[in-house]
């Protein structure tokens, strides 16, 4: 077991490779806490071996770090908000539309976008009325519970 913080594109991933199987091509790998089975490409069976993983220098810049085969992720870092209230995501999923705009005003019950979690389309609504001040994602994110999605003022 071995655990890596990375930072990627300016987003901060805490990663634990818990269990690599010499005899096959999957490893158990927990990023920022979720579990994921992962597939190392290459050859199967005996002849895979153990991914080696050396950490990038101090002095490098994670921002040029692109990686070679797997197009950037749609993400969105969530960053801390400065001020107003922070709508956070209460499941994890994608969006899968953004109904508000930044300095739009918004009601209490209003819905600020629409999130695919679980195969069902869940509406995002606003606890408190108020201005728009800051939107974190895009449509077609992927976002995690607990993730700022929306700043009120």
């Amino acid at each position: 077991m071995k655990d890596y913080s990375l930072k990627i594109n300016g987003q901060n991933y805490d990663v634990r490779i818990d269990d690599v199987n010499e005899n096959s091509t999957v490893a158990h790998v927990t990023v920022n806490g979720t579990p994921y089975e992962v597939e190392i490409a290459g050859d199967k069976g005996v002849a895979a071996s153990k991914p080696q993983v050396a950490p990038a220098p101090r002095e490098a810049d994670s921002a040029k770090i692109t990686p070679v085969t797997a197009a950037p992720s749609p993400r969105i870092a969530p960053a801390a908000p400065t001020s107003g209230y922070a709508v956070k995501c209460p499941l994890p999923g994608t969006v899968l539309g953004v109904k508000v705009a930044v300095g739009d005003k918004v009601s209490t019950g209003q819905t600020l976008l629409v999130l695919e979690a679980m195969k069902m389309e869940n509406n995002i609504d606003a606890d408190r009325s108020g201005v728009v001040k800051e939107i974190f994602v895009q449509q077609g994110a992927t976002v995690m519970e607990g993730d700022n999605l929306v700043i009120i003022e």
